[in-house]
């Protein structure tokens, strides 16, 4: 058997054909995934099988592909201490597929790489789950079952992926079914993961970091609910308190304050007041913080939050994730400050920046109240001269601020926040810088918030009255950005200059706008009736169906089986009538259902003309009648004078088939 499909040259084009074109599928969307060699080496495989396969050029030597594995080995065992296990083990999968690939010759090698892939597949979605990979893979499983068709059913490659897509229509309405009504459990196992974080924000920040973010149209996360007004709608990510004069990080205490509570030592604070709830679908970024608005609790057992307001999810946000929160705006924040807060959040770096802490001094010799030295600074900020934008002169790590607020008075938000928190901090005002993201694009229609890398912010917090106050000193320096994008404020020369093909570019074309929002929100949906489709929405929905009665359920469960039994079936049925059937065959049929009414069974293994025979020698009444019908259908049938079907040949058949009926009587 190995050797006679080895032998069938067509058939073995048409299944090697099918698995090259889904070997590339499969490898195309891992590039970000694969180490390089890997990813070339199999590129290599798949493109040397397909010259093969075009007769161009033999396979390769054992001794050549040995060489490959051993090197890809190498190379995978290097990159597996930082990539973690779960690439490393696709990174093996991938080149040992390929590699034999290249060299397979018997069935039961086919069978394997038809499995290999479907499993593939399922690695890539891991990887990749928006709503167009879902066609994406769907055309790999048709070139899968069109390969694994080939082996059993020899056929020219278009019947094999045309009954393969057939076959895939038909198990849809079985998979959606199994998707709906399956327990979704917990995975049984969990594969380590340490990439490193994707972009977005770290625990240690600078100016030129945030700068670098709002050239990137990356979607961090939308939140769905009655948008607030837009001076609320700041999202807070994380806190930051030390400065080494050029970039700000997490104090210790608030590093120590993370892991308790991440440990579970810290609770979630009781809510304050009356909030509005909100439901925040956050993409993947293999961090823990979330980004939420300023006062937000939640009763989310995995969901937990520190003294500084920073929310965090035990669970890293490794894929898409979905949260439900209330908003506080009366919610305090460390409701007093220690004097080791105190101590923590008047730090300076013992050098550098002479000019900004003299005029620190002389606005404390002048204004001895903090709310009115700040008030003067916010002034100084706004009638200064101070220009707003993306690409400032790179701040020195010694005199940056110096040169920020008396030489080049040019800068970004993070700029600002960081010299207005050290001109504070020189004062003797407790002050700190706050990273996350400002405003969003609101859908009134969808009520959704959709927050990018651009909308990128840094923010000051200062300690006043006995609380942290928000101050944003860019609004000082250009206040349209709490209402306008970057786009509008800056111009497009500047805007997300790292994506140059996204759509995000061109939302001043209406055409192309509507194309954006209308993907947009189908991404959305996708992501929260598919990839969250977990228990709880699952119980949700099977109780707003059949409410808590597990017979309902039950019968729910016949009737959709019944109902995709139902699909499959009437599909078959509609193919096999839209057959077309020889209209002399039909008719010969006919007659033979007639003939056994009165007693002549025709057997399934007799031709017309034996059929005809054995009527003539037990001497049918009918047999003459018979004879001509059989006659005209044998020449119309198979010989090439036949002619086409007009209406001379449809009163030929009337005839013959009323003499027929005359003769039996």
């Amino acid at each position: 058997m190995q050797r006679e499909w080895h032998q069938n040259g067509a058939q073995t084009r048409v299944t090697l054909a099918c698995l090259c074109a889904s070997y590339l599928l499969a490898l195309l969307p891992l590039y970000g995934e694969l180490n390089l060699l890997v990813y070339l080496v199999s590129l290599l495989a798949i493109g040397w099988r397909s010259g093969n396969l075009l007769r161009r050029w033999p396979l390769p030597s054992r001794r050549l592909l040995n060489s490959l594995a051993l090197l890809c080995g190498i190379g995978i065992l290097l990159i597996s201490r930082h990539a973690g296990l779960l690439n490393a083990m696709l990174n093996l999968l991938v080149v040992a597929s390929a590699l034999k690939f290249v060299e397979c010759r018997h069935r039961r090698d086919i069978g394997g790489h038809i499995l290999a892939l479907f499993f593939l597949g399922a690695l890539t979605f891991v990887y990749h789950q928006h709503w167009l990979m879902l066609f994406y893979l769907l055309a790999m499983v048709t070139l899968n079952l069109a390969a694994l068709l080939s082996l059993y059913y020899p056929a020219p490659a278009r019947p094999q992926l045309r009954q393969a897509g057939v076959l895939l229509l038909q198990s849809l309405p079985l998979m959606l079914l199994f998707f709906v009504i399956m327990p979704r459990l917990d995975p049984l196992w969990k594969m380590p993961d340490a990439r490193q974080a994707k972009t977005g924000l770290s625990e240690q920040i600078n100016p030129e970091q945030i700068s670098q973010l709002t050239q990137s149209s990356e979607l961090v996360f939308r939140a769905r609910f009655d948008a607030p007004p837009p001076q609320a709608r700041y999202w807070r990510t994380l806190v930051y308190e030390q400065f080494d004069g050029h970039a700000w990080q997490q104090s210790y205490l608030q590093t120590l304050w993370q892991q308790q509570a991440l440990a579970g030592e810290l609770p979630m604070p009781a809510p304050g007041g009356a909030g509005q709830g909100y439901q925040l679908l956050t993409e993947p970024s293999n961090q823990s913080w979330l980004y939420t608005l300023e006062g937000s609790v939640s009763q989310e057992p995995n969901l937990v939050r520190t003294p500084t307001g920073v929310l965090l999810s035990r669970i890293p946000l490794l894929q898409k994730a979905r949260f439900t929160l209330q908003w506080h705006a009366d919610q305090p924040l460390e409701p007093r400050l220690s004097a080791r807060r105190r101590a923590d959040t008047l730090q300076l770096p013992a050098h550098g920046n002479p000019l900004t802490r003299a005029l620190a001094q002389r606005w404390r010799q002048r204004y001895p109240d903090d709310k009115q030295l700040l008030q003067q600074a916010m002034a100084y900020l706004r009638d200064g001269g101070f220009r707003y934008t993306l690409n400032p002169v790179a701040m020195g790590t010694q005199d940056g601020i110096d040169q920020l607020l008396f030489r080049n008075k040019e800068g970004f938000c993070a700029h600002y926040a960081s010299a207005l928190a050290f001109l504070l901090r020189a004062a003797g005002i407790p002050a700190r810088l706050v990273g996350g993201y400002l405003g969003g694009e609101y859908q009134p229609q969808e009520k959704l918030v959709s927050v990018h890398q651009f909308d990128a912010h840094a923010w000051v917090e200062v300690w006043l009255a006995g609380g942290w106050q928000r101050v944003d000193p860019t609004m000082m320096v250009a206040p349209d950005r709490l209402t306008q994008g970057l786009d509008t404020l800056l111009g497009e020369g500047d805007f997300i200059a790292q994506d140059p093909f996204s759509l995000s570019r061109y939302r001043h074309v209406m055409l192309l706008n509507t194309l954006r929002l209308m993907l947009a929100n189908i991404d959305y949906h996708w992501s929260l009736w598919v990839l969250n489709y977990d228990h709880t929405r699952q119980e949700a929905f099977l109780k707003q169906l059949f409410g808590d009665s597990l017979w309902r359920r039950a019968l729910g469960l016949l009737a959709g089986a019944g109902l995709c039994a139902a699909l499959i079936w009437g599909g078959y049925w509609l193919r096999q009538r839209r057959t077309p059937q020889d209209p002399w065959l039909r008719r010969c049929l006919r007659a033979c259902q007639l003939l056994a009414r009165a007693g002549y069974t025709r057997n399934k293994r007799e031709t017309p003309l034996h059929y005809l025979q054995r009527l003539q020698q037990q001497g049918c009444r009918a047999a003459p009648a018979l004879a001509e019908l059989t006659a005209t259908f044998v020449q119309r049938r198979y010989m090439p004078a036949g002619g086409r079907d007009d209406a001379g040949q449809r009163q030929l058949r009337r005839q013959q088939w009323r003499a027929l009926r005359r003769q039996l009587g």
